[in-house]
């Protein structure tokens, strides 16, 4: 008989109770995870019932063996010419040296500030 892959593609979180039972009796446990289940008129209506939530493909014989890890995922390079920015980590580092005077005094905003009397 033919095969296909569920693959759970939203979140159960706010679904009636009903088709959250029948996520989990198709052995769905999270987001993007994916079974294969012969394709049978009783899986094919509970797919039916909970179709909102999963994505459902016929499995060729192209397919990898259950068990078998996934292709590891390529990382994108960054572009030439450009430079890796510092985020909000080299902000901290900085401290209150590096800020400018608006900043300065954004980061001072809340906290009471003692004005120095100079003394002659």
């Amino acid at each position: 008989m033919a095969l296909v892959r569920i693959t759970q593609e939203r979140s159960k979180i706010r679904c009636i109770e009903k088709h959250k039972r029948t996520i989990e009796a198709l052995g769905l446990r999270r987001i993007n995870h994916s079974v294969v289940h012969e394709d049978t008129p009783q899986i094919r209506g509970m797919v039916h019932l909970v179709r909102y939530l999963v994505r459902v493909e016929p499995v060729g014989a192209d397919a990898r063996p259950e068990g078998t890890p996934a292709a590891p995922k390529k990382r994108m390079a960054r572009p030439a010419g450009r430079k890796k920015t510092g985020g909000r980590a080299s902000a901290k580092k900085r401290g209150a040296a590096g800020r400018t005077g608006a900043s300065r005094a954004k980061s001072a905003k809340g906290k009471k500030r003692k004005k120095r009397v100079a003394r002659s």
